[in-house]
C-alpha cells in the first residue's frame, strides 16, 4: 500500500497524541488505521518512528521520503529546535542502519537531511 501524504498528516497528529500521552502507542495504531485506512503494521511504524525521531533514537523502519521531510518540518515548527535536532540525529542513525545492510543506500531521505539542515 502506498502511504499517500493526506495519511501522513492524518499520523503525524495522532502521534503527537501518542507523544504527548494521550493515546497509546496501540491506540495511536488504531486511530491512524480507522481515520487514513493506513494498514496497522504502517500505522504503528509511524508512531514508533515519531517516538524515536522526539528521542533522537535509531529506528529500523522506513519512512517515504515526503513522511520524514514532513516529520522533521512539523516537528521542529510544533516542538522546536531541541525536538527537531533530536529528530535529524535519529533519521542519520537510521541512515547508517540501513546503509549497513547492504540493501542500498537512502540517497533520497539523506537529501532531505542536506536540504533541512
Amino acid at each position: 500500500m502506498i502511504i499517500t501524504p493526506e495519511m501522513t498528516h492524518i499520523g503525524y497528529e495522532v502521534c503527537k497524541d501518542v507523544f504527548a500521552g494521550k493515546l497509546t502507542r496501540q491506540e495511536g495504531k488504531e486511530k491512524i488505521s480507522n481515520i487514513s485506512g493506513m494498514c496497522k503494521g504502517s500505522a504503528i511504524a509511524y508512531v514508533t518512528v515519531f517516538i524515536a525521531m522526539m528521542e533522537g533514537k535509531k529506528y529500523t523502519r522506513t519512512l517515504n521520503t515526503y513522511s520524514t521531510k514532513y516529520f522533521l518540518e512539523n516537528i521542529r515548527s510544533d516542538f522546536g529546535e531541541l525536538y527537531y535536532k533530536n529528530a535529524i540525529s535519529a533519521v542519520k542513525q537510521h541512515i547508517e542502519y540501513y546503509n549497513s545492510l547492504g540493501h542500498g543506500n537512502l540517497v533520497s531521505i539523506q537529501n532531505v537531511i542536506d536540504e533541512i539542515s
